[in-house]
């Protein structure tokens, strides 16, 4: 059993090269042998535009060049593993993150720095949001029954990220929400059913609100 966690940060801004893409590295050594690879892929390869959660067989139709290089490694994979591949799509998969170039990362390091979280998407846009903790008690789980096939991560509901950021702020005791647009886009939800029937997805250990209101404290002491 492989499990890759590895990544070229160009893979996720520049178009496709084998040479940087070390899922398809890996999966390439799986094949000489027995063992079976879990490749760690995203939501980004459904593109925007899905009504309703959005299940494994809905089109794939990425925008950014993230969504497009893994799509492209998740056909690779296949075709060099077959069904000694397991494929998880990931929702918004968040922690204490400051400063990385996510949601969370962005919005913790403003809010340390200027003691403001701004938006520049409609607060009430909902999103897939699922803790650090759960995604890893999920693969670990994955990693027991190594089920064949593409699957989806997520925490089985979406959350505003409105409330996420006034969570933050809750947990921080201090802070101010901005809103630079009310464009509503790229809202998502991750239909989980498939993982749910195989047993794959643990209950979560934590509401999202403990999580974000624990992680702002985290940031106040940090």
């Amino acid at each position: 059993m492989v499990v890759n966690m590895a990544y070229d940060p160009r893979h996720m801004r520049e178009a496709y090269d084998p040479a940087r893409d070390f899922d398809r590295k890996v999966a390439e050594a799986v094949a000489g042998g027995r063992g079976h690879f879990v490749m760690l892929s995203t939501r980004k390869v459904y593109g925007p535009g899905h009504e309703g959660p959005i299940a494994e067989e809905a089109p794939c139709r990425p925008t950014d060049a993230y969504g497009r290089n893994k799509l492209e490694t998740e056909g690779a994979v296949r075709a060099l593993l077959g069904n000694r591949a397991t494929i998880l799509r990931l929702a918004n998969v968040f922690g204490f993150e400051p400063g990385r170039h996510t949601f969370l990362g962005i919005a913790l390091e403003n809010l340390k720095r200027h003691g403001r979280i701004v938006l520049d998407a409609n607060p009430f846009v909902q999103k897939d949001f699922i803790p650090l903790s759960d995604c890893a008690m999920a693969i670990l789980s994955v990693l027991r029954k190594m089920p064949s096939g593409t699957f989806n991560l997520g925490y089985g509901t979406a959350t505003e990220i409105g409330r996420i950021a006034m969570w933050l702020i809750e947990g921080f005791g201090r802070g101010e929400l901005v809103v630079s647009s009310a464009e509503e886009r790229d809202s998502f939800l991750l239909d989980t059913s498939r993982l749910q029937a195989l047993g794959l997805l643990p209950e979560p250990r934590k509401p999202i609100r403990q999580c974000c209101v624990e992680i702002g404290e985290r940031l106040r002491n940090a």
